[in-house]
């Protein structure tokens, strides 16, 4: 039998909770992993007496890190990894050397130095929990990136005559801008587009639904050409 491997992801909130459940454990299903998502901060703020929709995690930075910290540790074998889904927006300010990366404009090589980081952070100088199962991941520059790539597909799920205007604006807006380099800015991130130019729109229902109508590969492909495109225009 195939080596079946079990994969934590610590994740920001609902939104990408069911991203995960929905959409990516189908996909890693298929490869004998089984993936399931874990709200950061959602163990504590259980053990507070809160719970519901309204608890999310994201803030601050040690609530990622004891999270992560008690994931490896929650299984010590070998089949297990751990991961992450977490935005480069809004990162929080406690999150390690994050005053460092400010000056970088490309957000990939910020992800990817602020990744290096955060393995550094939870290793220290003895690892104590298997920290090279941590696949750690940060989204450039957040969740909303993905529902951009798969805006064509969000016609599916509304029918008002103020949505689909919306939706016909935020298309012409984002048009020729790879998903992930949509600006990162209080007014004009992906999420912030998403919700002030679609009324009603749904973060936590509505992003996975429209990722789940256009399928994964479709959207990873968006991301890739998207990006390409860019790049032969710089160069």
């Amino acid at each position: 039998m195939p080596e079946l491997f079990r994969l934590i992801i610590v994740v920001e909130g609902p939104t990408e909770a069911n991203f995960v459940r929905r959409v990516f454990a189908v996909h890693l299903g298929r490869f004998g992993v089984e993936a399931v998502p874990s709200i950061v901060g959602k163990a504590k703020a259980a053990n507070r007496g809160l719970s519901g929709s309204g608890v999310r995690g994201g803030y601050p930075y040690a609530d990622w890190r004891r999270d992560l910290r008690n994931a490896l540790r929650s299984d010590p074998g070998r089949n297990l990894r751990v991961s992450t889904l977490c935005d480069l927006y809004g990162l929080p300010d406690d999150f390690p050397d994050r005053g460092h990366q400010l000056g970088d404009a490309n957000p990939g090589s910020r992800c990817a130095r602020l990744e290096q980081v955060m393995v550094h952070d939870i290793t220290g100088s003895n690892d104590d929990c298997g920290v090279w199962r941590l696949i750690p991941y940060i989204q450039s520059h957040e969740f909303e990136a993905l529902v951009l790539a798969a805006s064509h597909c969000l016609g599916d799920l509304f029918d008002a005559d103020d949505q689909r205007a919306g939706l016909l604006t935020l298309q012409a807006d984002i048009s020729g801008i790879p998903p992930e380099d949509i600006n990162d800015s209080p007014l004009t991130s992906p999420s912030h587009r998403l919700r002030r130019l679609i009324p009603g729109y749904r973060k936590a229902v509505d992003g996975p639904d429209a990722i789940e109508l256009a399928g994964l590969h479709a959207v990873l492909s968006c991301l890739l050409y998207t990006s390409d495109a860019a790049d032969e225009e710089d160069s």
